[in-house]
């Protein structure tokens, strides 16, 4: 015997008469053991016997095939997994909403603070200031590289640039949310500037690109948990033939 204890859409079906034989036996041997259950399908039974005998009583109505209990029974079954299958489609529908409205936020995110922009704005800054546009100049080469390889945490080098006509100043230490930024500052003859500029990052892995910012042109790539960038005026050929001629590797 199957102890398992029917549901209510198994105990309408036998009320009905839509069980097989082995579904009608289990469901009779439950019942022998639940005389609450029991009484409860019995009063079942009895409400449709009732309801079949005011239909098949001398009315001159039509037949009504929805007023029918089988009938009420299965239009109820239907509504109830109607309803299942809405409450399905409308938590379908948030979830696919809550991502497309994270990916839109993402998205957002990532226009408003594009790849290496903080070396956009440190150029902007220093680039400008004809005071003090570094901190250790470059007379003091050697120091200034150990300097600036010690607090990025990595070897920095010191690219030369005097065949585009540009000469090194010297560099400078910046704060960012991942850490110390190291930016070399050069300069040529008529005081155009061009910076190249590195720090910690891991989030776009070996992504690289370029792009143009209000008379600026910037190139970076990513390599080994760093960023790279070197920023020059956008209408100077020489800035892209520097931005050429620094190596990923660096």
């Amino acid at each position: 015997m199957n102890d398992t204890m029917p549901d209510d859409d198994t105990l309408q079906a036998y009320v009905d008469g839509q069980l097989d034989e082995a579904q009608r036996r289990d469901v009779e041997a439950c019942l022998a053991t639940q005389p609450a259950l029991a009484a409860r399908v019995a009063q079942w039974q009895r409400d449709a016997a009732g309801l079949r005998a005011a239909l098949a009583g001398g009315l001159s109505l039509p037949p009504q095939a929805r007023l029918d209990p089988v009938s009420i029974r299965r239009t109820r079954r239907t509504r109830a997994r109607r309803r299942l299958a809405l409450c399905a489609s409308l938590v379908l529908a948030l979830g696919l909403g809550g991502v497309g409205g994270w990916q839109m936020k993402t998205a957002r995110v990532a226009a408003a603070a594009p790849p290496m922009g903080d070396a956009v704005a440190a150029y902007r800054i220093f680039a400008t200031d004809r005071t003090r546009p570094v901190e250790m100049d470059a007379s003091h080469g050697p120091e200034l590289q150990a300097w600036l390889s010690a607090r990025l945490g990595r070897p920095m080098s010191l690219p030369d640039l005097q065949s585009y006509g540009f000469t090194l100043l010297g560099g400078r230490m910046l704060a960012t949310p991942d850490g110390a930024a190291a930016m070399l500052m050069y300069q040529d003859r008529d005081g155009s500037r061009i910076s190249f500029y590195v720090r910690p990052s891991s989030r776009f892995a070996d992504a690289r690109g370029s792009r143009s910012d209000d008379g600026l042109a910037l190139r970076y790539w990513y390599r080994n948990g760093y960023g790279f960038a070197v920023v020059g005026r956008a209408d100077d050929p020489r800035t892209r033939a520097v931005q050429e001629a620094i190596p990923p590797a660096v």
